[in-house]
């Protein structure tokens, strides 16, 4: 690669990387709620839900690969061409896809749904999908947060045996939650405890 072309790819570099640090918050949404509604979702699903962690994770990938853009870029900029410089800007690009496979996978990979047999939950760092089947549960809690007068839904708890599943109660979830838990009630026999904790400093 001549230096007009390094400098021209190293520009090129920057522009994209520059592109990318605007766009990682509404990029990295946009991927995770397009892809887990558009694969994950199914209709036999009570409740379906991307994890914060899923949202963060991808919006962080965007923002790393654009440093590593960067520092390629200057790289670029201050070494001559060479075999050497080649190999590792090779490297490197290998390295930033590997970067962007990995942390989209598990952006990608981590979400929560409930249906009639139970919760399944995909933590960020388990590749594997877990399975609560309802007919284990033992206790469910809702936890109602107070403060400046007002009391609100806060996280609904399943337990099992001596795990816990905490759920925080989103917008989403508040509307969609009524079936499954009139379901874990009527069939399983298993009653929402209310617990309302106040967060008014005294």
């Amino acid at each position: 690669m001549s230096a007009h072309n390094a400098d021209r790819a190293g520009s090129l570099l920057i522009t994209v990387a520059v592109i990318l640090l605007f766009a990682a918050v509404p990029i990295g949404i946009f991927i995770v709620s397009f892809i887990h509604n558009s694969v994950y979702l199914d209709r036999s699903h009570w409740f379906f839900d991307s994890p914060m962690s899923s949202y963060i994770t991808m919006v962080v990938v965007f923002l790393i690969v654009p440093v590593l853009l960067i520092v390629m870029a200057i790289y670029l900029f201050k070494t001559d061409e060479s075999k050497k410089r080649s190999i590792n800007v090779f490297l490197a690009s290998a390295f930033t896809l590997v970067v962007m496979a990995a942390g989209g996978y598990l952006s990608i990979d981590n979400y929560y749904y409930m249906d009639k047999n139970g919760l399944y939950y995909d933590e960020l760092w388990k590749l594997e999908q877990t399975e609560y089947s309802w007919d284990e549960i033992t206790a469910m809690k809702q936890i109602n947060k107070k403060e400046g007068g007002t009391l609100t839904p806060d996280r609904v708890i399943f337990t099992y045996e001596d795990e816990k599943i905490e759920l925080p109660l989103t917008p989403k979830l508040r509307n969609e939650i009524d079936p499954v838990i009139d379901y874990i009630e009527n069939a399983k026999g298993i009653e929402l405890v209310m617990e309302n904790i106040t967060t008014d400093e005294e």
